[in-house]
């Protein structure tokens, strides 16, 4: 009879500890920074750390940026250089 009750309070107390899952916490951080990337590349930084700390991986957060942001970049980059020319 103990363990039921004692099964029941770790529980409760684990869902009042996390209020948002991770997937509801990087969804409000893209929400937030995504809109800031277009005005300002700098943006996409933001949006790396934050997502690392939620994830606290930082070799998934890096092959992520590498696979996601960083075409991105260089092709902002590339467009940029031949813009000035």
């Amino acid at each position: 009879m103990n363990k039921t009750v004692l099964r029941k309070k770790t529980t409760a107390r684990k869902r009042m500890k996390q209020p948002y899952s991770k997937g509801e916490i990087n969804k409000l951080i893209d929400t937030l920074i995504h809109p800031l990337e277009r005005t300002d590349k700098r943006f996409v930084l933001v949006d790396v750390l934050l997502h690392g700390l939620v994830e606290q991986n930082p070799p998934q957060t890096v092959r992520k940026f590498i696979k996601y942001k960083l075409p991105d970049l260089i092709r902002q980059l590339e467009k940029s250089s031949k813009d000035k020319m």
